[in-house]
């Protein structure tokens, strides 16, 4: 441990150099740093892709043991005794391809089953699978029924559907099984009467005769057999109670927990239908009628099936019935009244994953399209769960949910599934850090949450120690002090114990503050007076001479912040590959640079398909893997590669070189022309998905494709962006399609329309003058007709003869004529 102190001297002069040397230098300096301050060999290797660690026992104490390969080797350790990194570990161990229900044969719905695979500290690790609902998977239908009183006409309704029922199922699936259970209330005071005569017929207040109260009662074990069915719920009896609350909850903990009685499947797909018009009793309720026991979620149903501790186990609460539906894998239909509905909305608001709600009319009468919705909106969301919970791997899921060209989103949950939609999954494994550095195996069962038969195993190797224990031997061995074992060429104390000898109890007090001048950073340039008085530099404690660093800090004597972390992929320095952490800065590896190394030096793809232009089309620069275009002369470039320009004359040539892809793509007859030697492209129709096409890249770069269709001139419009692949790969996608006739055929339709418009304009303007003209004599002649009959019947009044004229005349003078008023 003498060198340690060596170590801290020699990273001050570390961080010396790194103000006044060049920036090649300060990256070797850095790269050097990040191996130098481990102590432990696990540490050592996870620290860098870089770092070695040598466990020869007998390598010198001046010199650190973490250190680059040339550096170690150059310091005197041998080859053989330098610890490398393990390989990468990647096998496919089960891969069953996926299959519909075949007579016997299994189903197999997620492909593949089981992957081995390895993970380093601060590395991400994808792995594919895929998912196909499988057509005919076998259904185990429990009906659970509420027959209290008031649901007596709902029993003769499913005792109606004989016929009906078996047909409705098997348009769902050829293998299905019916079972049946019933429950009332707990037989006991208050939810029941305690009269003599009420205890035998609890429906004597209505006139009729039932059987005696229960909480549940198992009828039928789950048969393919349709017509016991229907005779169990024929000869089946109604009881009743008090109160309009029910025990479907003691019900369900029976059905879901009594599997040998029930008959469940080991591989189906289990579903309990409810039926009830009343409301539910929850835990607390119970200890009223002294049921005081916490329900213990276990199966007590005697041999009759009826359940016999219902008047000593409470009622179970929302928390345990979802608990055993996640446990047992079995889904909830609530078919209950409009009255008591928004009762059980709320139950499925906290039960979401496992239950249905649907409205039950008061006579069960629509009871088959209830089962039939319910059926296809249960098996129409596939959710995927995993038992990773709070271990040192982080999982995240990515799906395109089973559409066609669709892009992977992060989500592990989908609805709107069909039969025969194949589904496209990415599970994302991070090791942020290692717990302890040992070598460890973690295994993580990826299982879909409706069924749970078909699941990925993934055993996962946690690379973080080192396979060196063949040197703790011999009289080495016996070297070490007590509470200490030879590992790596090191003594290394064992867990709860500290100090240069391993003699201080981590929970010893007095012995850590007798050590906590250890924890004290030597007097250096490095370490600032104030904080060099403090123990661990005020970002720690002191254990037993070593610093317990706070969260954010690290080092020897937390003297190191933690480096930043990157946006892509949330790790310290970009994580393995990218970088490594040295004292709070970040060794970037060659390829990256930037504060967090998540900006790629390469500019592959920068370069637009085809590569006439350059980087970037010789209009900016490339920044982080990605164009920053320019603006020259009053220009500016915009596009993928700042290869298009609203203002430029020449053609888009990214739109040049799309076109032939596109066309054949139309045509249906692409071979290789759409795979040139710089670019992949690949050509997705968006033309009737509006929701998709208004969702496109604002300010893509639009390209028009005009082309010959069946005599018709048809437009295309398509964008094309850049993909993340090894080559540079280009996605069109076709937006929008306009055909119309040629120009030509369009000038000649529009004269022969022009021409028949005047012709038919000139045969309607005759055909109104004709008709006006005709309007108008017949006016006059009638108007002729009025005066002469009006003559004559004035003669005819006055029986004057029409020949008489009158000797009389009569002169009027002119109205402006100027009058004597004497005259």
């Amino acid at each position: 441990m003498v060198w340690c102190n060596k170590g801290v001297v020699i990273l001050c002069v570390l961080f010396l150099f790194l103000q006044c040397t060049s920036g090649q230098v300060v990256g070797q300096l850095l790269n050097k740093l990040a191996c130098v301050e481990q102590e432990v060999c696990g540490a050592c290797l996870a620290a860098a892709s870089h770092c070695r660690w040598c466990a020869d026992p007998y390598f010198s104490a001046a010199t650190p043991r973490c250190n680059d390969y040339d550096s170690l080797v150059s310091a005197g350790c041998g080859q053989g005794m330098i610890q490398v990194p393990e390989p990468a570990v990647w096998r496919e161990l089960e891969s069953r391809p996926l299959q519909d229900m075949r007579g016997d044969d299994p189903v197999v719905q997620i492909q593949p089953q089981r992957v081995r695979l390895s993970l380093k500290p601060r590395e991400t690790r994808k792995i594919k699978f895929t998912y196909r609902p499988a057509r005919n998977y076998p259904l185990d239908l429990y009906y659970l029924m509420d027959l209290t009183w008031s649901m007596r006409d709902d029993k003769q309704t499913l005792v109606s559907l004989r016929d009906d029922l078996p047909n409705m199922l098997r348009n769902l699936t050829d293998n299905f099984r019916l079972g049946f259970g019933s429950f009332a209330d707990k037989p006991v005071m208050p939810f029941i009467s305690t009269d003599a005569s009420r205890l035998a017929n609890p429906c004597a207040a209505e006139g009729e005769a039932c059987q005696p109260t229960y909480s549940f009662r198992h009828h039928l074990s789950l048969t393919t057999q349709v017509n016991d069915f229907i005779e169990h719920i024929k000869n089946s009896s109604v009881t009743a109670n008090l109160d309009n609350a029910e025990s479907q909850l003691d019900a369900l903990v029976q059905a879901v927990t009594c599997g040998g009685r029930i008959g469940w499947a080991e591989k189906s797909r289990k579903i309990v239908i409810l039926l009830s018009d009343g409301l539910m009793h929850t835990a607390g309720d119970g200890k009223l009628g002294g049921a005081i026991q916490r329900n213990d979620e276990q199966c007590h149903l005697d041999e009759n099936g009826y359940y016999n501790l219902a008047g000593t186990y409470d009622y179970p609460s929302v928390a345990q019935i979802y608990r055993l539906l996640e446990a047992y894998k079995v889904n909830v239909i609530f078919a209950v009244t409009e009255s008591v509905k928004g009762h059980y909305d709320q139950l499925h608001k906290i039960l979401e994953d496992f239950t249905y709600i649907a409205r039950l009319e008061s006579d069960s009468s629509n009871i088959l399209k209830l089962v039939k919705t319910g059926y296809e909106n249960i098996i129409s969301v596939v959710n995927f769960k995993d038992d990773a919970g709070s271990g040192p791997i982080k999982v995240k899921y990515f799906t395109d949910c089973g559409i066609k060209g669709g892009s992977m989103v992060e989500s592990n949950r989908c609805s709107g599934v069909e039969f025969g939609m194949t589904l496209n999954f990415e599970v994302h494994l991070t090791l942020g850090s290692c717990v302890e550095f040992v070598k460890s195996k973690q295994t993580i069962l990826i299982k879909e949450s409706q069924l749970g038969q078909d699941r990925l195993t993934l055993e996962v190797d946690l690379q973080c120690g080192c396979d060196c224990q063949s040197a703790a031997q011999g009289a080495l061995a016996q070297a070490c002090p007590n509470n200490s074992y030879l590992m790596c060429g090191i003594c290394q104390c064992k867990k709860g114990w500290s100090g240069p000898t391993c003699s201080c109890s981590e929970g010893d007090e007095a012995a850590s503050a007798a050590l906590s001048a250890q924890c004290r950073a030597p007097s250096t340039p490095a370490a600032p007076a104030g904080l060099r008085a403090l123990p661990c530099t005020g970002a720690g404690d002191c254990v037993c001479g070593k610093c317990q660093c706070d969260a954010g800090y690290s080092g020897k004597y937390c003297q190191c912040k933690d480096c930043e972390i990157s946006r892509e992929t949330g790790l310290q320095c970009g994580g393995a590959g990218r970088g490594a952490c040295a004292c709070g800065v970040c060794a970037c590896a060659a390829g990256w640079a930037g504060a967090a190394c998540d900006c790629t030096e390469e500019t592959d793809a920068c370069v637009a398909p085809g590569g006439d232009g350059g980087v970037c089309s010789g209009h900016g620069d490339c920044v982080c893997g990605k164009c920053e275009c320019s603006k020259s002369d009053g220009v500016s470039y915009t596009g993928e590669f700042c290869e298009a320009c609203v203002d430029c004359e020449a053609a888009n040539p990214l739109c040049v070189h799309a076109e032939p892809c596109v066309a054949c793509y139309l045509e249906g007859n692409c071979t290789d022309v759409c795979v040139t030697s710089r670019a992949n492209y690949t050509v997705v129709e968006l033309v009737d998905n509006i929701m998709q096409r208004s969702a496109s890249p604002i300010g893509t770069a639009r390209c028009i494709l005009r082309r010959e269709e069946s005599g018709l001139q048809c437009e295309y419009q398509y964008t094309y962006t850049a993909g993340t692949k090894s080559m540079v790969h280009m996605d069109i996608a076709l937006m929008s399609r306009e055909c119309s006739k040629p120009i030509t055929a369009q000038i000649l339709s529009t004269g022969l329309v022009i021409m028949g418009c005047v012709i038919a304009i000139g045969i309607i303007m005759i055909i109104a003058v004709k008709v006006s003209q005709v309007y108008a004599d017949r006016r006059a002649y009638a108007k002729f007709a009025a005066e002469t009959e009006r003559s004559m019947m004035m003669m005819n009044q006055r029986q004057q003869n029409p020949l008489y004229k009158s000797p009389i005349s009569e002169f009027k003078l002119p109205e402006d004529y100027p009058r004597n008023m004497n005259d």
